[in-house]
């Protein structure tokens, strides 16, 4: 699998401690959102249980369909037991907005990611096709009038799903990935990060992804190219596929509209309303992104003269401001003192 793969190749340089090389610049970077474009392939199965039962009202609703156990007879509008998965399956193509630092040490053959924070959606809702696969027990219908043999499992279209968050947090401390350079001057790079998958799906109307947080990997590999005027360009691509199982804590659903085709005679449509509760959720996602990322470097801690080194010019720039709130405050305390010079001495460069 790609992210096992992609794991097992940074593994070695994830072990560094995540503190800055001594040659190292950090970029603060933001995705180009019009450029950049995110295929999922996504599969949410909910299995869930509980029982069907005819639209059918006396008072209200005198012609709706009423269903009773069994082939034959019976009298009144009963419920039928089930068992079922909701299922949300399909391709959703977004153009993926987000932000993270970067940094790059060329000299080392390093890069670390760290804040990484991608909305894959871009802030549009995904629309996936829905589906409900039930198996219950044999009963028949009145209005219309069909029999449906129990003990077989019946995909039925119920419309669409939506998938109105899908986002990856990075979690813990910057990682560390391993640079290449190239004959053109540019460097490729891969880099496995830690994330939470966030995911808030819905079926009819009824959540069957909350946004619990799903710890993953999230494999990263592209090219930087680290330009003159203190900016970088990368182009990440991401592949890959992660599965999750995961309990589901939503309350019980009641009289979801359920139609479904008759079986025995076929060509008509008999209208159920569904309870349930479902009890867990898997999420297999699949991704395929290109994402273009444009970045501007970071001022070092204690460049108080922003031209990116930290020397004596920025000491004497915090000496001058002694006892002040001037441009000295490294620490931001609100007065310029010795922890000031302590912090610009700690990142000399």
């Amino acid at each position: 699998m790609t992210t096992r793969l992609l794991a097992a190749l940074v593994a070695p340089t994830a072990l560094l401690a995540a503190t800055a090389f001594a040659n190292e610049s950090t970029y603060n970077c933001q995705v180009t959102q019009a450029t950049s474009t995110v295929v999922q392939s996504t599969d949410v199965a909910a299995p869930f249980a509980g029982t069907f039962i005819g639209n059918y009202d006396a008072t209200t609703l005198p012609t709706g369909t009423r269903t009773l156990p069994g082939f034959f007879g019976g009298s009144g509008n009963n419920p039928i037991t089930y068992t079922a998965s909701f299922a949300l399956a399909g391709d959703i193509s977004s153009h993926p907005t987000g932000t993270m630092t970067f940094g790059v040490d060329a000299e080392a053959l390093q890069v670390h990611v760290g804040g990484l924070s991608l909305d894959m959606l871009g802030a549009v809702p995904g629309t996936l096709a829905a589906t409900v696969n039930i198996n219950y027990q044999s009963f028949h219908t009145v209005q219309p009038t069909s029999i449906y043999p129990g003990g077989v499992t019946i995909p039925v279209p119920v419309g669409n799903g939506t998938v109105s968050t899908f986002r990856a947090e990075q979690t813990g401390k910057p990682v560390f990935g391993v640079l290449v350079p190239q004959k053109n001057g540019t460097y490729t790079f891969a880099v496995a990060v830690p994330v939470n998958y966030i995911v808030v799906a819905t079926l009819l109307g009824t959540p069957v992804s909350d946004g619990t947080p799903v710890a993953a990997v999230l494999p990263l590999n592209g090219t930087v190219t680290i330009n003159a005027n203190n900016t970088v360009s990368l182009v990440i691509t991401s592949q890959g596929t992660n599965t999750v199982t995961q309990p589901v804590t939503a309350p019980p659903f009641t009289d979801l509209a359920l139609p479904i085709p008759t079986v025995i005679p076929a060509g008509n449509t008999a209208n159920l309303l569904m309870s349930g509760t479902v009890t867990s959720i898997t999420i297999t996602n699949g991704i395929n992104a290109t994402v273009n990322i444009a970045g501007v470097r970071q001022y070092p801690t204690g460049d108080l003269n922003h031209d990116y080194a930290v020397n004596s010019l920025d000491v004497a720039i915090c000496l001058s401001g002694w006892g002040t709130a001037g441009p000295g405050d490294v620490d931001g305390n609100g007065v310029v003192d010795s922890r000031d010079v302590t912090a610009i001495l700690s990142n000399w460069q």
